[in-house]
């Protein structure tokens, strides 16, 4: 007889962290989360799945999270915003789905509520960046506040586009190569794809900065630490380099698409040239076969017995002539 096997039930709750100064961080499960609660943390982090409807209830009816930050960790709502509320901030921000491989269609939000010792994170499919702050707790990061726990989160998100586009650089340099080799035909649509993707990792990474700069930090808590504003402008200044970076990325896609057309254009224009040399130099022979193929009396050299070398010769003349006039305006 086999043993059933019971698999917990977290209720949609993903992780759980209780923090404190100097100390490990705790996991917190489901079933015991109610008293741990009660624990003397100096921050509590819950991350949970909203796919669950159970998490969704419970957010719903959490007296610890204010009205607005309840409906906008519930909402679908697809953009990227913040909310500064009287003792904190809600905010939607951009990340990466776990399984993200350069579709623009897997960028993924994040929706956390921060207050003083008090952080809710939801999201509908699995992300990178705050996967990663769920692993590096689990392996002993120390992380005291909830500001401190944003601040994490922040550089995780830094560490995971960056990576994203020094990637996309390299598939540019590929695709710069085959084009400087004369190998443009297939790339044009694959430099057409880099460059939505581009255009959407840049919206991406643009409305979290915009978000955190002109909405968070000109109108920050007062219960946020000095070093945690600090290391959350250091975290900003680091993804205004990585939004350069992609900035550059960007503009030499955009001149290297520029190229290929340039090349393509020239490509055509000396196709076409090629064509109307050889319509110009064959023209005159087909004006004398079409004047000797007529059916009509008074055709020249019909009745004599050399007539067709004549309208030979004839021929190579004009196309003799013809030649010599391309040569002499520098056309052929």
């Amino acid at each position: 007889m086999r043993t059933p096997i019971e698999l917990p039930d977290h209720h949609g709750l993903i992780c759980g962290f209780g923090l404190r100064s100097q100390l490990p961080p705790q996991q917190l499960e489901w079933r015991t989360l109610t008293a741990a609660l009660t624990e003397p943390y100096e921050t509590v982090w819950l991350h949970f799945n909203l796919a669950d409807v159970r998490a969704r209830n419970w957010i719903a009816t959490c007296d610890r999270i204010p009205q607005v930050a309840r409906e906008l960790l519930l909402t679908a709502e697809p953009h990227i915003q913040l909310e500064v509320l009287a003792e904190g901030f809600v905010s939607v921000l951009g990340d990466l789905h776990y399984d993200f491989d350069a579709d623009p269609d897997n960028l993924g939000l994040l929706r956390m509520y921060v207050a003083p010792g008090w952080v809710i994170s939801v999201r509908g499919r699995p992300l990178k960046a705050i996967d990663r702050l769920r692993v590096s707790l689990l392996h002993g990061a120390q992380i005291e506040t909830s500001l401190d726990l944003m601040v994490h989160f922040l550089q995780h998100v830094t560490e995971i586009f960056g990576n994203v586009i020094v990637n996309l650089r390299a598939v540019v340099d590929e695709i710069e190569d085959r084009v400087l080799n004369g190998d443009f035909q297939e790339q044009r649509s694959e430099i057409g794809i880099l460059r939505r993707r581009l255009a959407r990792l840049r919206r991406h990474l643009n409305g979290n900065r915009q978000a955190l700069t002109q909405y968070l930090l000109p109108r920050l808590p007062i219960w946020c630490r000095d070093t945690d504003v600090v290391e959350l402008r250091r975290d900003l200044e680091r993804l205004d380099a990585v939004m350069q970076d992609l900035e550059l990325v960007q503009e030499r896609a955009r001149l290297l698409q520029e190229e290929m057309a340039g090349r393509l254009q020239e490509t055509l224009n000396r196709n076409l040239y090629v064509l109307s040399i050889v319509t110009t130099i064959f023209l005159p022979v087909t004006l004398v076969t079409g004047i000797f193929g007529m059916n009509v009396g008074g055709v020249p050299w019909t009745q004599e017995p050399i007539g067709f070398w004549w309208t030979i010769l004839t021929m190579v003349a004009t196309l003799a002539t013809t030649l010599m006039v391309l040569r002499r305006q520098q056309l052929f």
